[in-house]
């Protein structure tokens, strides 16, 4: 059957023909489209949904959150009185609208403080509105978009927002909050770890027995949290501090009937969305470390006493019992100790952290010593080329019995030692005995034109970490004077 291509070759015809037919305009700009000509919010709740397809970016439109943007549309709001405002963005898109709050002229504007978001959490930008001032609110993305959707609502500050309006804690207990619609009260006293963390909220915690109490952000970009104790704002004195985003607990010892006000912040930048959970601070499992872990009876061993913390706190006091009778106090300057003996010791180590736990542990250190040494070191006197003279190296050792390697080098004519000779011997830990090494060495022509030749005997002990434990003494020197053979008279 021969198919028709008449009907497809016309369809074409009339698309082009509409394509290129004069007076057919494309889809436009939203109205919206430039600073200039910004939609007005003339009241709250506002919400609007728009088509921003074919929105474009001017050449001067700011740079939200200092992330780039390919098209922008705009609104203004004046606000007729003091409010907290929320600006959330949505779309059916795949990528969620930025959302950026200014104020000034064109050319000449100024981020809200905290007021921008693009791809983070939680999506939409709070601002606290002074009366009377205009705000310039950009919506903008990175990629293409169909459709937008805005709302701008008024928001109730926290609820614990004023110190006067802290919220009841207790332990164990998990509470969550919105830091941007908190703000700090004139003259409220700021953390010593976090100055600029002044969008707060507060908790107060009284507790019924004494015990040290954690307190952590569960997030990892989490506000930042102080302990104070005291009832009123004047009597506030600061008991711990952990700046915004440290990722550690704040953690004090809750005295029974005495009241805890703890301060949740963070800087405008980074308020968002907050869950801090209170709890009974673990104990401590302490222990100390040594370096080296495997000293000897020459070695200063530097002995670090540990808290044994999950919640990451240090001793500040305390005191490290070496097990040989000495001890030190922990002051957090190195604890150094050189033991007298060998043998095993049981280090131990009592401590407390700053929020006031206690606790005692102990590690064992075995200080083990091997030495050898190399208490002779016989050479001929002299010789001459040809002759094979007997060299002999004396081992001594006093600590455990050892497998010694005993290396004899010679000094070569480039000034660098060569092995000419390996001897391996069992030498038992003996007072006064001696194990002799025995080489033999042939001297040679190239001797003769040196004048001498130069030795060095090495002894190390086989098949122990680290080694001899005093290698000072475990090398020697020694040469031999050498000359040329006499000749034979045949007279």
């Amino acid at each position: 059957m021969k198919l028709s291509i008449r009907p497809l070759t016309a369809g074409l015809a009339v698309i082009t023909a509409a394509l290129l037919a004069p007076g057919v305009a494309h889809a436009a700009a939203p109205s919206n489209d430039d600073f200039g000509s910004a939609t007005a919010v003339t009241a709250l709740p506002f919400k609007a949904n728009q088509d921003v397809q074919e929105s474009t970016k001017a050449s001067d439109d700011p740079t939200p959150c200092g992330t780039y943007t390919t098209w922008s549309v705009w609104y203004d709001y004046t606000a007729p009185a003091d409010a907290i405002v929320r600006v959330a963005p949505s779309s059916t898109g795949s990528s969620r609208p930025f959302v950026a709050v200014y104020t000034g002229d064109r050319g000449a504007l100024t981020q809200v403080p905290g007021a921008c978001t693009t791809w983070g959490f939680p999506g939409y930008a709070t601002f606290n509105a002074t009366a009377g001032t205009t705000y310039h609110v950009m919506f903008a993305q990175q990629y293409n978009q169909s459709d937008l959707a805005v709302e701008f609502t008024t928001m109730p500050a926290a609820q614990n927002d004023d110190f006067a309006a802290s919220a009841a804690a207790a332990v164990p207990g998990e509470y969550s909050g919105d830091l941007t619609v908190a703000s700090a009260e004139p003259g409220e006293v700021r953390p010593g770890c976090d100055p600029d963390a002044d969008r707060s909220v507060w908790f107060r915690f009284t507790p019924d027995r004494t015990r040290s109490v954690s307190v952590l952000a569960m997030f990892d970009w989490g506000p930042g949290i102080t302990v104070y104790r005291g009832t009123t704002p004047d009597s506030l004195s600061e008991v711990d501090c952990v700046a915004s985003g440290d990722r550690r607990y704040a953690v004090f010892t809750a005295v029974a009937g005495q009241t805890y006000q703890i301060r949740v912040a963070d800087d405008p930048e980074a308020a968002s969305l907050f869950d801090i959970r209170l709890a009974t601070a673990p104990p401590l499992s302490p222990w100390v470390g040594a370096q080296p872990n495997n000293p000897s009876v020459y070695t200063d061993v530097t002995l670090a006493p540990y808290a044994g913390d999950s919640l990451g706190r240090d001793f500040v006091s305390g005191e490290v019992r070496f097990g040989d009778g000495g001890s030190a106090p922990i002051t957090g300057a190195p604890i150094q100790h050189r033991y007298a003996a060998d043998g095993n010791y049981r280090v131990e180590v009592t401590g407390a952290t700053a929020d006031g736990r206690t606790g005692t542990g102990f590690s064992t250190l075995k200080v083990d010593t091997h030495d050898v040494s190399l208490s002779d070191f016989v050479v001929p006197a002299t010789a001459r080329a040809g002759e094979t003279k007997p060299i002999k190296v004396s081992v001594a050792n006093t600590r455990h019995d050892e497998t010694v390697t005993v290396t004899l080098y010679r000094l070569g004519e480039q000034g660098y030692y060569q092995e000419i000779g390996r001897l391996k011997q069992w030498v038992p830990a003996a007072a006064g005995r001696k194990v002799v090494f025995p080489f033999a060495f042939t001297y040679t022509a190239a001797d003769v034109a040196a004048g001498k030749t130069s030795f060095k005997a090495v002894a190390n002990i086989e098949d122990f970490y680290p080694g001899d434990s005093r290698s000072e003494d475990n090398e020697l020197l020694a040469s031999t004077a050498v000359r040329a053979k006499t000749a034979i008279s045949m007279s």
